[in-house]
C-alpha cells in the first residue's frame, strides 16, 4: 500500500515547482485573464457596431408600390361611432404602403437580432453596379404593374438583389425580406377584407408553441444560453488539457533531461508513490486551470449581465459542472503522465501529446452534436459522457434529471483512469523506459516507430 503522506509530500513538491515556472503560470493563469476580456470586448464592440450600422436599400420603382392615403377628416361628434366604423372599414380595405416619405414604414421593421437600420435610396431603374460600387447593400425591384396585379387578385413579384458572399449585404437582405414579409401579411389581410373574409382566414388553427409571446431579445438570450451550455464543457476540457500537458511533460521527460529523475528514484519513496504524487500534482494543475477559467467566466458574465436583463448562465448547474469535471481531469492527468514517462525528452513528449488532441477533440465535438443526450449508450463513452453530463447539469429543463446514467459515467471514467494510471506505474517501474536517454540516439523505439 502506498504511504499517502509520502504521496502528498511529492505532490506538494511538484506543484511548488510548477508554480515557480513563469511560463507555466502565464499559460495557465495569465493567458485566460488576457483572453476573456479581449473576447468580450471585441464581442461588445461588434454588437454595438452592428446596432449602429445603417444599411442602404436601393428601391427601383417605389412609385409602383401602394401609396399612402390622405388622413380622413374627423367626423362630427354626433356621428363619431358610424364615421369611425366607416374609416376603419376603408382602412381595412386599403393596401398599406411599404415606403412612406422615402423611408420604410416602421410598422414593418421588426426588432431583428441582426440589428442595424435600413435607409431607402430611390432609383429609377435596377442597377447592380450600385452593389458592386458599394453604394447600396441591397436592391428592391418593384414591377410597374404591382398594384394592378394586387387589385386583380394576382401575385406580383418583388425581386431582392444583394452582393454574393458579403456580410453587410446578407444582413441588409435579411432585414429587408423580414420587413417585406411583415408587409405581405398586412396585404393578405386587406385581400381577405375585400373578399368578406376574416383576417385569419388562412390560419384555421392557432398554434401556441413555447416561443409564443416571448420577446425577441428573450429568444436571442435563450439561444445564447443553449450555445453556452454546449460550449462551456468543451472549453473546460481544452483548458484542462492545457493545464495538464505541460506540467506532466515537465514532471517526467523534463526530469529525465535535467537529470533529477535519478535523485528522486534513490529517495525512500516507492515508485508507485512517486507516480501517485505526480498524478495528484497534474490533477491539481489541470483541474485548477479549469476552476480558474470558470471564475473568470463568472466575472465576465457578471460584467456583461449589467447591460442585459436576462440570465446567461445557470450558476448552480455551473458549480455541479465543475464537480463533474474532476473525473475527466483525473483521466487527462493519468493519460498525460503515461505518455510523458515513456518520452525520453520534452520535445518527444510534446509529440506524444498530439494524439491526446486527436482522441479528445472528436469526442468533444461529438458531444456538441444536435440532439445528443446522456442515455444508456452515450453514458459509457469516455470524455463525451462527462461533457454530456455537464451540459445536462447546466441546462434549464423541466424533465427529470437522468440520475440512472450517472453510475455508468463515473464507472467508465474510473475504469479508464485506473487503466491509464496502471500503465503509467508500469512504465515507471521499467528501467529501460526511465533511462532510455542513456541508450544514445542511434536506435530504440518510440510511439512513432523505430528511431534512427
Amino acid at each position: 500500500m502506498p504511504r499517502w503522506s509520502v504521496v502528498r509530500l511529492i505532490a506538494n513538491r511538484e506543484v511548488r515547482d510548477q508554480l515557480r515556472d513563469r511560463r507555466t503560470l502565464f499559460l495557465i493563469l495569465g493567458l485566460p485573464v488576457v483572453m476573456y476580456p479581449l473576447f468580450v470586448g471585441i464581442g461588445l464592440l461588434f454588437v454595438a457596431a452592428i446596432k449602429e450600422k445603417v444599411f442602404v436599400v436601393a428601391v427601383a420603382g417605389a412609385e409602383h408600390l401602394p401609396q399612402p392615403q390622405p388622413e380622413a377628416v374627423p367626423p362630427p361628434v354626433a356621428a363619431v361611432g358610424g364615421a369611425a366604423a366607416a374609416v376603419a372599414e376603408r382602412h381595412a380595405r386599403t393596401f398599406p404602403p411599404l415606403v412612406t416619405d422615402g423611408k420604410f414604414d416602421p410598422r414593418f421593421l421588426e426588432n431583428s437580432p441582426d440589428g442595424g437600420s435600413l435607409t431607402v435610396k430611390l432609383i429609377a431603374a435596377p442597377d447592380e453596379g450600385l452593389l458592386d460600387r458599394r453604394e447600396a447593400d441591397a436592391i428592391l425591384v418593384v414591377p410597374a404593374d404591382f398594384v394592378a396585379k394586387l387589385d386583380r387578385g394576382e401575385r406580383p413579384v418583388l425581386q431582392v438583389l444583394g452582393r454574393e458572399g458579403e456580410e453587410n449585404s446578407k444582413i441588409a437582405v435579411r432585414r429587408l425580406t423580414g420587413a417585406i414579409h411583415s408587409w405581405v401579411e398586412r396585404l393578405k389581410s386587406v385581400r381577405f377584407a375585400r373578399a368578406g373574409l376574416s383576417a385569419d382566414f388562412d390560419s384555421p388553427v392557432e398554434v401556441r408553441d413555447p416561443q409564443t409571446g416571448k420577446a425577441a431579445d428573450k429568444k436571442v438570450f435563450d439561444e445564447l444560453r443553449d450555445v453556452l451550455v454546449k460550449t462551456i464543457p468543451f472549453l473546460l476540457v481544452m483548458w484542462m488539457l492545457t493545464g495538464a500537458i505541460y506540467p506532466a511533460i515537465d514532471m517526467t521527460a523534463g526530469e529525465k533531461e535535467r537529470g533529477t529523475m535519478e535523485t528522486l528514484l534513490i529517495s525512500p519513496a516507492e515508485r508507485i508513490e512517486i507516480v501517485l504524487g505526480k498524478f495528484a500534482a497534474v490533477v491539481t494543475m489541470g483541474f485548477g486551470t479549469a476552476a480558474w477559467n470558470v471564475l473568470l467566466m463568472l466575472l465576465v458574465t457578471a460584467a456583461v449581465q449589467v447591460y442585459f436583463p436576462h440570465t446567461l448562465i445557470y450558476l448552480p448547474g455551473l458549480a455541479m459542472c465543475m464537480l463533474a469535471a474532476l473525473p475527466l481531469a483525473m483521466l487527462i492527468a493519468a493519460s498525460t503522465l503515461a505518455l510523458g514517462i515513456f518520452a525520453r525528452s520534452t520535445k518527444e513528449g510534446n509529440y506524444y501529446m498530439v494524439p491526446m488532441f486527436f482522441v479528445t477533440l472528436p469526442l468533444a465535438y461529438w458531444s456538441m452534436s444536435p440532439g445528443m443526450e446522456l442515455d444508456g449508450a452515450t453514458s459509457w463513452v469516455p470524455v463525451a459522457n462527462a461533457l454530456l453530463l455537464q451540459q445536462r447539469l447546466m441546462a434549464v429543463r423541466t424533465d427529470p434529471f437522468p440520475w440512472q446514467h450517472v453510475p455508468a459515467v463515473v464507472g467508465s471514467l474510473v475504469l479508464c483512469v485506473g487503466v491509464t494510471l496502471w500503465a503509467a506505474v508500469r512504465q515507471f517501474q521499467r528501467e529501460s523506459v526511465l533511462f532510455r536517454e542513456a541508450e544514445g540516439s542511434g536506435g530504440g523505439w518510440s510511439l512513432f516507430g523505430r528511431k534512427k
